[in-house]
């Protein structure tokens, strides 16, 4: 691979200078009496100071540093990024009217396999996005159109529940109307994702959740009371809790697992090997992160000090979230489809400028999409719904070897009628049902999917050759 690797020490020192600042500065300010609106805004507007610099610091002037980072990341810090993502998908799950049958469980199986087993598999295709694993394993026009369809439904659909969870943050801290809060988390998306796509998107992220690991040890060390049974009576809580069925158990440890949000750090680090070293590094960091949560307690939010903390955590992670979505929508646009074997367009500059200007509309329909939702969750929940019936069965085919269109044309076809029919049906219109229905759904176009390769199965041993995968410096097997 040719070229430098990103100045990691130096954009790492930045993040860390800024977080120490807004810490000191909130306690400081709480310590000699300021007024408690102030102290509350100060971490999350430092923070949100932070990334967006780090958004703009990182702008990438070659393709292989838009779509791939210069795969020069080190797996500590793609783990880092893994972890913000994982964080602001809890934080959607978090968002249920029903929290105590979130299936938190199954989410974690789900993560723990995404992370450790599905992330590498995709990064040794030598992509950089999940765009590029459909469009070069499925070339036929009407499954990349179809695809295309579903990574732009789904990722709008979890940008618009980042952004509005986000807004709700700002309207608090910054007592901003809700327009006002939603132009806010539009703006801040658009700052930490364009400039340098994925770029961008691992080092924001990455920052996101030391900023998290930061805010958790804080406000542990301080709500900590010397009772040493709170974290085994947390763990019996979630682990002996009636809670959600099996069923709805499996449905989110399927959408989790084959969810592309957790694929995209491991696009950018050198090899399969290292995203394998990346995705066990992002669960020690989860781990740390959750024993960390565990230890909060009784956590006094009429405390400016800590309801400031808690609010940085919560925007911070509420955008990873909408830079998730916002990226696997807007990488379609960028002729992934369109134009996958036309080599002249995969080094031309005008395919950054396309991305870009895709992630800017992508904010402002995330925004509004928001704006009008009842609440954060409906397109949460409806992005994973979709990905799950949709796009999961594919992302599932696509390690199957091959280059033939016909899995993932019979599992989008299947998909949509078993959908069809479980809607006419009454089931899977909303709550645990929708994620349920989709499952079904997504088992239906999966199974199709598999059928239709035993029938169209060529040995195909040769490794993949496409202009999308064989970005430029990247080392052929």
């Amino acid at each position: 691979m040719t070229g430098e690797p990103s100045p990691v020490g130096a954009r790492a020192l930045f993040a860390a200078t800024l977080l120490a600042l807004g810490f000191m500065g909130v306690f400081a300010l709480e310590r000699v009496g300021a007024p408690a609106p102030l102290v509350v805004a100060l971490a999350p507007l430092l923070a949100l100071v932070g990334i967006a610099a780090i958004g703009v610091l990182t702008r990438a002037r070659a393709l292989l540093d838009f779509l791939a980072a210069r795969r020069a990341a080190p797996p500590a810090y793609a783990g880092l990024a893994q972890a913000a993502t994982v964080g602001g998908l809890a934080l959607g799950l978090a968002g249920a009217a029903d929290a105590a049958n979130t299936p938190w469980r199954g989410f974690a199986v789900g993560v723990a396999l995404a992370l450790a087993v599905l992330a590498p598999r995709w990064r040794a295709a030598h992509a950089s996005s999940m765009a590029d694993v459909f469009a070069t394993r499925f070339p036929a026009p009407f499954a990349r159109a179809g695809l295309g369809v579903v990574l732009v439904a789904s990722g709008l659909s979890l940008a618009a529940a980042g952004l509005g969870y986000a807004a709700l943050t700002f309207e608090v801290a910054f007592h901003l109307s809700r327009d006002g809060a939603l132009a806010l988390g539009a703006a801040m998306l658009f700052l930490t994702l364009a400039p340098g796509g994925l770029r961008s998107l691992l080092w924001c992220d990455a920052a996101t959740a030391a900023a998290g690991l930061m805010a958790l040890a804080v406000l542990s060390a301080m709500s900590f009371d010397g009772d040493l049974d709170r974290l085994t009576r947390a763990w019996g809580v979630l682990a002996q809790g009636a809670g959600p069925t099996f069923v709805e158990e499996a449905a989110a440890a399927a959408a989790a697992a084959a969810l592309f949000a957790f694929a995209q750090p491991a696009f950018a680090v050198a090899s399969p090997g290292a995203a394998r070293r990346a995705g066990f590094a992002g669960l020690v960091w989860l781990a740390l992160g959750a024993f960390a949560a565990a230890g909060l307690g009784d956590l006094s939010l009429t405390r400016p000090s800590h309801a400031g903390l808690a609010s940085m955590l919560a925007c911070l992670l509420a955008l990873s979230l909408a830079r998730a979505g916002l990226y696997a929508a807007a990488r379609p646009v960028g002729f992934d489809f369109r134009c996958a074997n036309n080599r002249m367009w995969v080094l031309a500059s005008r395919r950054m400028a396309v991305v870009r200007a895709g992630m800017a509309l992508g904010a402002v329909v995330a925004a509004l999409i928001a704006k009008i939702s009842p609440h954060p969750f409906a397109p949460f929940q409806f992005g994973l719904a979709v990905w799950l019936a949709f796009g999961a069965p594919s992302a599932v085919l696509a390690i199957l070897p091959g280059r033939r269109s016909g899995p993932a044309v019979a599992a989008l076809t299947a998909g949509l009628l078993a959908a069809g029919v479980g809607r006419f049906m009454g089931f899977g219109a909303a709550g645990a049902d929708m994620l349920v229905g989709a499952l079904g759904a997504g088992a239906a176009g999966l199974a199709a999917g598999v059928f239709v390769f035993t029938l169209v199965y060529e040995d195909e041993r040769a490794p993949l050759r496409d202009p999308l995968v064989e970005l430029p410096g990247e080392p052929l097997d």
